[in-house]
């Protein structure tokens, strides 16, 4: 195990599920004079925490919250040199990276393997958006239709911002969205066309368990790409639950691909999202560092 861990709890995930979590987290820390305790108040907090836990020579940082709170201490943990250890208390909406990594849903076994000895070679990636805008995530992000159901989402609170709240989103966006034409770019392949969402993945899971990218591994050294082509938005509502599935990809409009570089062009209102998180519009590039982190797993 890793010396003098951190434990950056989001008290706002899962709808305030990770802020509920932190009484019992104390008392598990009561005899671990070693692992100190944050609890952050506003966005950027554990990215901040992250980073300056590695400056102080820590080498594990926890995450509890959800996928967004992991990639703020992802990009925490890459800001600054030396080796570096991730570890998930997953307790936020989507939870898409653990579910990938296989980690347990219960918080008390969760918490064993965040602080175990265990742990595994986790593939990240680098994002930059049409702005310039810089990004490090470990499990997915897409962009067109499921980008603006991400931004829609980005105001949603209380139940809205649930399960049943992205589906009531999904819908409502679904009746305003148009397809959008772009040009992809992934490894040596070269695709171009009008698509309803392209998404990348580092696992298998995004969207809060949809199994966008059935078989992809968080080590493998590629990103797998989900191109969902120019279908109608009947067909988009019909094809949901087999998302959920993963037998979305026998669908004749989508095509997987996979490659440790993807760049997208296209009009420039066309937005993207990582880990459920608004992150500007197009162009987009994408480059996955193979094994760059550590995580810890059962």
């Amino acid at each position: 195990m890793p010396s003098a861990p951190l434990v950056v709890v989001n008290p706002a995930a899962g709808g305030g599920r990770a802020g509920r979590l932190v009484p019992w987290i104390r008392e598990r820390l009561a005899q671990r004079t070693d692992v100190d305790l944050r609890v952050t108040s506003a966005a950027g907090d554990a990215e901040a925490l992250a980073a300056e836990a590695v400056a102080r020579g820590r080498e594990r940082v926890v995450a509890v919250g959800g996928d967004g709170t992991v990639q703020e201490v992802l990009n925490g943990l890459l800001a600054a040199d030396g080796p570096v250890e991730l570890g998930i208390l997953p307790v936020g909406t989507g939870n898409d990276l653990a579910r990938s990594l296989g980690l347990p849903a219960d918080p008390a076994e969760a918490w064993t393997v965040a602080l175990g000895h265990a742990t595994s070679p986790l593939d990240v990636a680098h994002a930059t958006n049409g702005s310039g805008r810089r990004r490090w995530f470990a499990s997915a992000g897409g962009i067109g239709f499921d980008a603006q159901v991400a931004a829609a989402m980005a105001t949603r609170r209380g139940w809205q911002a649930g399960k049943a709240g992205y589906l009531l989103t999904t819908l409502s966006e679904l009746r305003r969205f148009e397809n959008c034409r772009v040009r992809l770019t992934v490894g040596d392949e070269v695709l171009e066309g009008s698509v309803l969402l392209v998404a990348f993945a580092n696992g298998e899971y995004y969207g809060g368990g949809m199994r966008i990218a059935p078989g992809a591994r968080t080590d493998d050294g590629r990103l797998d790409i989900c191109v969902v082509g120019d279908i109608s938005r009947l067909t988009a509502i019909r094809q949901l639950p087999n998302v959920y599935r993963g037998t979305h990809i026998r669908h004749r409009a989508v095509s997987m691909h996979a490659g440790p570089t993807l760049s997208i062009e296209g009009a420039e209102t066309t937005r993207v999202h990582l880990d459920g998180e608004p992150f500007g519009t197009l162009p987009l590039l994408v480059v996955l560092q193979a094994g760059l982190v550590r995580v810890a797993v059962r």
